[in-house]
């Protein structure tokens, strides 16, 4: 299998590789240790993000277990919206990209912590897009927009990185 994995066309070992990578994701993300333990931790933690960042706007805003609410508008932060599959995207990349350790362990933390708080944004953002707008383009902005969007930002964080670690790695090899 070793062998038969070796003469194999670079491009189908990245494809197989990234699924791979996306699997274990999808199977620790649908895990009792995940949905049990960790999920609603975790989304209440965005939950406070978000809601910092509508405080520095000036918004009256708390935070009730996953929701951000207001006086005339509540934006609950549900498994999904977590921001989770597209930093599952952008961390798979790297891990199976060739590359030097170092390059993707700085790729992994200048990246994750983008997404993260870009995430916090996209939420705080829901939140005056429900304030302010309809439903109807909350539910565009929540749904098509801001999944699609933010996929779209995460590969584009790792193109970007890949450009770098392939740079950094002509610069040692010219070295």
């Amino acid at each position: 299998m070793k062998d038969w994995f070796r003469t194999r066309n670079p491009i189908l070992k990245f494809l197989l590789g990234f699924a791979g990578c996306m699997a274990l994701f999808y199977i620790f993300y649908y895990s009792p240790l995940y949905r049990n333990y960790l999920e609603l931790p975790f989304l209440n933690f965005q939950a406070h993000a978000g809601n910092f960042f509508l405080h520095l706007l000036g918004y009256d805003t708390a935070v009730a277990d996953t929701a951000i609410a207001g006086s005339d508008f509540t934006v609950n932060i549900k498994n999904g919206c977590d921001g989770l599959e597209a930093m599952a995207i952008f961390a798979s990349g790297i891990v199976i990209f060739p590359a030097a350790v170092r390059y993707k362990l700085t790729g992994l933390a200048w990246g994750l912590g983008a997404l993260l708080i870009l995430n916090f944004l996209r939420i705080a953002g829901l939140y005056l897009a429900g304030l302010y707008f309809s439903k109807t383009v909350f539910d565009i902005l929540h749904i098509q927009g801001g999944f699609i969007l933010f996929t779209m930002i995460s590969v584009l964080l790792w193109f970007v990185w890949m450009n770098w670690s392939a740079k950094k790695i002509r610069e040692v090899g010219n070295a």
